[in-house]
């Protein structure tokens, strides 16, 4: 999977309330381009976007956004050690904040993408 970034991400909020398990989450209308900050994502889980509802608060949880469909963006729940045991999402109400941001998981990736290049140049 490619990582996506963007610097002119704008923050959003849940058309609707999600639950626990749930692998989709709606935004108000016109706010998913506005969310990936003109990033666009390959299908079929090609691309990830990562993003935290409920930032700052006892509900946070990352998720990869992995699929758009207009303003519905398919989510890979619990990501990041958040959720339940990482293995599923939080429930969270309508007009829960929803922000692009940078994470433990973000960092990880790019760690792990310069120890496979220094090797690479060590041989």
């Amino acid at each position: 999977m490619t990582r996506k970034y963007s610097s002119t991400s704008v923050e959003t909020t849940l058309a609707s309330g999600i639950n626990a398990t749930q692998t989709t989450m709606t935004v108000p209308t016109g706010a998913a381009t506005l969310l990936l900050g003109g990033e666009t994502l390959a299908p079929n889980d090609v691309d990830i976007f990562t993003v935290v509802i409920d930032p700052d608060t006892a509900s946070e949880e990352v998720v990869f956004i992995t699929d758009v469909n207009g303003d519905t963006l398919k989510i890979s729940r619990g990501q990041a050690g958040t959720g339940t045991a990482g293995v599923s999402g939080i429930a969270h109400s309508a007009g829960a904040t929803i922000r692009h941001s940078l994470t433990s998981s973000d960092l990880d990736f790019f760690r792990n993408g310069v120890a496979t290049a220094d090797a690479a140049i060590a041989k």
